[in-house]
């Protein structure tokens, strides 16, 4: 089991780092041209681990602890589990708790291959009161190519996400996200690129709450171990 979780965490230290790329994901010129806030984690085994501490710039801080499971039966019927905790404090005193899950179901035999997941969704909470939901779901083309679009909405605002795969100056996808564009009224107002170094830019004119809403789902989003995209 140890040793699954040492082999989960270098996975994933990998899709978000990346071995030898520090491609840039594409974004929006006006948020492009934004200041760039880092976003530092402290975890296990040389990268993210299974738990650890974070921060973004001096503006918020926090802890997470999270797993991965994997289970297979004669190599036809297999199930993945992905779950993370966080906590999330912010400069102006605001503290959240996000609780995450997921699952992905997978079915092989011969030329036959199908799988169905769940979103991977988050509960966010506020002195133990419910004060938001955080959701991403992928979708597959028939080509195999795959996207991932959702949403999180806190104390009453709500911002669209999606992955992003492009790199700047490439043609092509990438494999694993290379970070997360946040949209209002079809707008990118913010991205955090997972790639490399991690960071966050944001536009000048969001608000307080929507930037809250931003930063809780760029640590939903970077953070957990998804069933459908450690595999």
């Amino acid at each position: 089991m140890i040793m699954k979780k040492i082999t989960l965490a270098l996975l994933i230290t990998s899709s978000l780092f990346g071995c030898a790329s520090t491609a840039m994901m594409v974004k929006s010129d006006a948020v492009a041209a934004q200041p760039v806030l880092p976003i530092t984690v402290n975890g296990k085994f040389g990268g993210f681990g299974d738990q650890g501490t974070f921060a973004v710039s001096e503006l918020y801080t926090g802890r997470f602890s999270r797993d991965a499971t994997k289970s297979s039966w004669f190599g036809v019927v297999g199930s993945s589990d992905g779950n993370m905790v966080a906590t999330i404090d912010s400069k102006s005193g605001s503290h959240w708790k996000i609780q995450c899950n997921g699952e992905q179901s997978s079915f092989n035999l011969g030329s036959i291959a199908m799988s169905d997941s769940d979103p991977f969704q988050c509960e966010i909470t506020q002195d133990g009161t419910s004060v938001g939901h955080y959701q991403i779901k992928t979708e597959k083309s028939m080509l195999g190519a795959s996207k991932e679009f959702g949403f999180i909405t806190l104390n009453g605002t709500r911002v669209e996400l999606a992955t992003v795969k492009h790199a700047e100056g490439s043609a092509f996808e990438a494999g694993q996200p290379l970070g997360y564009s946040f949209t209002l009224d079809g707008k990118e107002v913010a991205a955090t690129q997972t790639n490399g170094s991690m960071t966050l830019q944001m536009l000048p004119k969001i608000t307080e709450k929507q930037q809250d809403a931003i930063v809780v789902g760029s640590i939903a989003s970077a953070l957990s171990w998804r069933p459908d995209s450690d595999s």
